[in-house]
């Protein structure tokens, strides 16, 4: 499904209008929270031209106000819907609204190309026998350092080798990438004896 970030401009006092309308077609509704939105004062210009009908200022003269520029992101089922009723609260003759396609985040689109299975898991769980590190989970390495979890397990579509994604907690948070092998051969040598070398991970 697709997304966009909308940006709508205006004047503070319509603004809990504005967020009840948002509110009645579901916009900035994410994950388990709904009425999610930002909002930041700005100064707002225009100039009426002949056969303008402002809501604040004079024809052929250049105005400006304070105003709040809200933005909140909705599904593409509900664009058209939330436009409508962004329109029927809006005091504005012509109002500013800004409809901006928003990328998939990065961590939701590498798990939409991953598409961890679970059978594919139960299967690696029993050939390590334990479970393999999952979507989230923090593991400490040997040197005391933290790594999260970001996708696991990962196939790669050209060789079907298993990889595990993680990212380091410090530094640069820099992303690693490995065979699910090579990390599962490096866990806790003496809690998990399958393991072929002295450990580097272990889970938190």
């Amino acid at each position: 499904m697709d997304w966009f970030k909308l940006e709508i401009y205006i004047p503070e006092s319509h603004f809990s209008m504005l967020q009840s309308a948002l509110q009645s077609v579901d916009a900035g509704h994410i994950g388990n929270y709904d009425s999610c939105l930002s909002y930041s004062r700005v100064k707002g210009t225009w100039r009426p031209l002949r056969g303008a009908s402002p809501y604040n200022g004079t024809e052929g003269t250049v105005s400006e106000t304070d105003e709040l520029k809200v933005e909140v992101n909705v599904s593409s089922d509900k664009l058209n819907s939330t436009l409508r009723a962004i329109r029927t609260v809006h005091p504005y003759e012509d109002p500013v609204i800004n409809v901006i396609p928003l990328c998939a985040p990065r961590e939701e689109a590498l798990m939409e190309e991953m598409k961890e299975n679970q059978e594919q898991r139960r299967l690696l769980g029993a050939k390590y026998r334990r479970a393999i590190p999952q979507s989230g989970e923090v593991w400490y390495h040997f040197k005391n350092n933290e790594y999260k979890i970001v996708a696991c397990p990962v196939m790669h579509t050209e060789s079907q080798e298993i990889y595990c994604v993680y990212q380091a907690l410090y530094g640069n948070y820099g992303i690693y990438c490995r065979p699910l092998d090579m990390f599962m051969s490096e866990v806790d040598h003496e809690k998990y004896p399958q393991a072929r070398q002295k450990y580097r991970f272990e889970k938190k």
